[in-house]
């Protein structure tokens, strides 16, 4: 998954029912399994998405807003493409100053597939290097072929992502990268800047790779 730049670091503190006699079984959908990592940057993802789901509900809420479309056609198949386009560890050495992903929770019900994680950059800022923490989540819809992903970053900036995998019938695939920025009118120039160029570099890294077969 691609996503913005940013660092947070802001602190704050299935049941099935018995069916009645005579009656249809009823099946409850399955609970999704989930697996929980420890870290040490887990209550800084949990502080940091309860600002960004704060955020979601907030209808006063004034800041800028950029759309942005990024197409790339890759030499290999969707299924290829897609399980190395959604494996988030792909991004690290390609996305341009991506240093790790720390993963703290990962779901899977059978039909969607939930990462929270937070991704540690080297974000260039003119002469110097800020070290920056983005939180996010990722959710893969495979039966569907695309996912979405969100990241919240100081200084109050969210980045929606809706990623679409199509199948060209040539051996082909087309991946749309369709990205909201979010900022402050101040910053949302930047933010859309930095962003839009990190996502087009880890694309570009991908598609060499995946079409050399070193991915």
């Amino acid at each position: 998954m691609r996503f913005m730049v940013g660092y947070a670091l802001a602190i704050a503190c299935a049941t099935m029912g018995s069916p009645a006699a005579g009656s249809a079984v009823a099946r409850a959908d399955p609970a999704p399994s989930c697996v929980e990592s420890e870290n040490g940057y887990k209550l800084e993802w949990q502080v940091s998405w309860s600002i960004y789901e704060a955020e979601q509900q907030n209808p006063a809420d004034g800041r800028s807003v950029t759309e942005v479309d990024l197409p790339i056609t890759i030499a290999a198949p969707l299924d290829k493409v897609w399980d190395v386009y959604t494996d988030l560890r792909n991004d690290i050495g390609r996305h341009s100053f991506l240093r790790d992903i720390i993963v703290h929770r990962g779901c899977d019900d059978g039909d969607t597939v939930i990462t929270d994680f937070t991704a540690l950059e080297d974000i260039p800022i003119g002469p110097v290097t800020f070290p920056g923490h983005t939180q996010a989540e990722q959710r893969l819809h495979p039966n569907e072929h695309y996912y979405t992903a969100d990241s919240w970053d100081v200084p109050n900036v969210t980045t929606h992502q809706l990623i679409t995998f199509t199948d060209n019938g040539d051996g082909t695939t087309t991946v749309n990268e369709h990205l909201t920025f979010v900022a402050d009118a101040a910053l949302i120039d930047f933010t859309t800047d930095n962003g839009v160029a990190a996502h087009r570099a880890t694309q570009a890294g991908i598609k060499q790779d995946i079409e050399s077969g070193a991915l």
